[in-house]
């Protein structure tokens, strides 16, 4: 047992109780994972990113299943925050650079050194998009870590380097209504800033997740503080998973290598972007859409009646349908409990109000960003 899966297991009853405090459920579905034999076998956990606690959540669960010393790649906006940053490297996070982190020289040694980690038979947790989603959208893949993958299955083509698609779905995300302070920090604290400018851009870059999470972690963790706090929970958060694939059962790697190529990474720069096409698929289809997706897309460009909802629900199922997107969930439901759900699901977080049967729109942002999850590639 190393050091990574003894930490995590001392805290286990811990991170439980901060997920219970915080959300009403976590609903895991995918198929019954042999952990033991998985992880006799290079492992990579690619998963969709939505917010932070995408790393308490999927991390959580997958040390109830049975794996052990994971390592997750995560933004230094996370692994460089107080008190919190330390933590989650103690606990197998490993940093990755934000700003600059995808220069070519930078995702080679990141890549050898994720292999490097696979090689000890390391599970990696990664989340490909190369952050949040800010948008809502399903965001491009980046080669990035995902690139340690094939450079990993590249070594020995006869033996298995497995990866799974995982997507995490949320009734309501801590970081959404933080999203637009974050991203005014993000643009100000460019490199061809001022130090002032610099400066107050990582105070509300660092800061939003502060506000986001820190009282998560006193409601949790800190009673005296409890009183003070709200109490309301962030709803279920979804979980979905499908069976490890193998590496060389999406890439031929081989065929589409670069003699010529200068190095390694270059080498496989084809097969990067092909192992990075298909699991932007997968996530797609994996992602679980909620009632408040479905409401959201209808009111993108403004209020409707509640008959008028109801009646656009039909079209908006078909579309998902032809999109290959997750219905599992919504289509137990007729249009008028579709839309019902939204509209609770909604109201509870202040994002749309209902008088006189027009569903009103308080929060066009958070609007626009549970409809980005309906569109197209979503």
């Amino acid at each position: 047992m190393g050091s990574f899966h003894q930490v995590v297991t001392s805290i286990r009853d811990r991170v439980e109780h901060f997920c219970k405090s915080n959300f009403t459920a976590t609903v895991i579905n995918g198929p019954k994972l042999d952990a033991a034999f998985y992880q006799k076998h290079p492992l990579m956990f690619t998963c969709t990113h939505r917010g932070h606690i995408d790393y308490i959540l999927v991390g959580h669960n997958l040390h109830l299943m049975g794996f052990k010393d994971m390592r997750f790649a995560a933004g230094d906006n996370l692994t460089k925050l107080p008190f919190i940053g330390p933590r989650f490297k103690s606990w197998g996070a490993f940093t990755v650079a934000r700003d600059g982190g995808f220069e070519r020289n930078y995702v080679k040694n990141l890549c050898n050194s994720v292999v490097s980690m696979l090689d000890k038979r390391e599970p990696i947790v990664v989340f490909p998009e190369g952050g949040r989603s800010y948008s809502g959208a399903m965001l491009d893949l980046k080669i990035g870590i995902l690139g340690a993958a094939i450079l990993a299955q590249a070594k020995d083509l006869s033996k298995d380097v497995f990866i799974v698609p995982m997507a995490v779905s949320y009734e309501g995300l801590p970081d959404l209504p933080f999203f637009e302070m974050l991203q005014k920090g993000k643009k100000l604290r460019k490199r061809d800033n001022n130090f002032f400018m610099r400066t107050l851009g990582s105070l509300l870059y660092f800061g939003a997740d502060v506000f986001a999470y820190v009282p998560l972690i006193a409601r949790a963790f800190v009673p005296l503080l409890s009183p003070l706090l709200r109490k309301r929970k962030h709803g279920i958060a979804y979980i979905d998973y499908k069976t490890p694939v193998s590496v060389r059962s999406l890439v031929d790697i081989e065929s589409h290598k670069n003699e010529n190529a200068r190095d390694e990474f270059s080498a496989h720069r084809e097969s990067m972007q092909i192992l990075s096409e298909a699991l932007r698929k997968e996530f797609c289809s994996l992602y679980r859409i909620l009632p408040s997706h479905i409401l959201a897309y209808i009111l993108r460009n403004g209020p409707v009646s509640i008959d008028e909802a109801v009646r656009a629900v039909p079209d908006v199922v078909e579309l998902l349908k032809k999109n290959n997107r997750n219905i599992s969930f919504v289509e137990k439901f007729d249009a008028q409990e579709i839309i019902s759900k939204g509209i609770e699901l909604l109201k509870r977080n202040r994002i749309v109000s209902v008088k006189k049967d027009t569903i009103n729109i308080l929060k066009i942002n958070i609007i626009r960003y549970y409809s980005a999850s309906v569109e197209v590639g979503g």
